[in-house]
Order: C-alpha cells, then structure tokens, then sequence
C-alpha cells in the first residue's frame, strides 16, 4: 500500500473550501491541532504553542537555579544518614527524618520535664525551616517546645509533667527554603 499525502481544507470563498495536499511551507494551526509553524526547530514549536522552559525540564533529577530562576530538574529527591529531602525546582525543600534512642526527661524547668533532642538535616536550607517535630515514648504522644534552628540543623525538647525515660520514636519534619 502506497504511503498516502495528507490533505488539508483550503478555503475557496465563503463557507466552502477543497481538499489539497499539504505543500512546503503548508502549516496546521493551533486550533486545528497542529504545532502553528510552517517551519522551525523544535524551539520555534514550544514558543507557538507558548510552552515554558519546564516543558523540557527533566521531572526527576538535580533541581538548580540560576538567580532564582529554576535551570535543571523539576523535582530532586535524596537520602543520607540525617534523613531524606525532596527539592522543588520552585526553592521549596521538605525534609523528614525518623529514629529511635533512649530518652530521659528528667531535666525540670517551669513545672515540666525536658530532654534536648536535635537534628542534623540532611541537606541545607537558604534560612531556617520550619521545623514539626514529633516524639513518643513508647505509645505516649510526647509535647514538644520547640527550639533554635538553623540552616543545617535544630533543637527540639520533649516534655512531660513527671520526670520519665524510655525509648522514644522521635519523626521530625522541616519545610523551607533551598535558595
């Protein structure tokens, strides 16, 4: 079977038009479903159809920037031994870390007992996060103080009313900003 050229409707005069085959420089428009260049690199296609530098950004892989303007991945994913964090290419960070230790709330101070735990992100943030921290020990919720952060890590205080120890499960959250 013969490879067959692809017509298209050319207007002839008010509402009626022919069927003819596409010619050099012929070009389907937008509306009808076409790129609206007639010729062109694949950069003159995503400027016609007003598509963004994201349109050819890698969705996974290393986010960067450029004077606040986002130049690599979408989105950037990792993990160490601090924990794991996702980079948006918008500047936003989520990091998130689990662990468990031995923990003594048995330092007082006005009516409560406190331990100091902190955390070392596992990667940096342009200022300090905001920082949601969250310990039990065994099956009890702990309160949480918060405490100082900073751009690589913070201080967080685990509270109680009586002095107690146990091992704690500590999962601990930070938002912010990577650039």
């Amino acid at each position: 079977m013969a490879a067959q050229t692809p017509l298209k409707l050319t207007p002839t005069s008010g509402t009626t038009g022919e069927l003819r085959e596409f010619a050099a420089g012929d070009f389907l428009g937008i509306a009808a479903g076409g790129t609206g260049v007639s010729a062109g690199t694949v950069a003159d296609v995503r400027t016609a159809l007003g598509l963004g530098s994201a349109a050819v950004a890698p969705i996974l892989g290393t986010v960067s920037q450029s004077g606040g303007v986002p130049t690599g991945a979408i989105v950037q994913r990792g993990s160490n031994a601090n924990g794991e964090f996702v980079r948006f290419a918008d500047g936003t960070m989520i990091c998130q870390h689990s662990f468990t230790e031995s923990l003594n709330l048995n330092t007082q101070a006005s009516g409560f007992y406190f331990a100091t735990q902190g955390w070392t992100f596992p990667a940096t943030f342009a200022v300090a996060p905001q920082v949601i921290p969250q310990t039990r020990i065994g099956s009890q919720l702990t309160p949480m103080a918060p405490g100082d952060s900073t751009t690589t890590l913070c201080n967080f205080f685990p509270l109680a009313l009586s002095s107690q120890s146990g091992t704690a499960t500590t999962r601990v959250t930070a938002i912010g900003r990577w650039f």
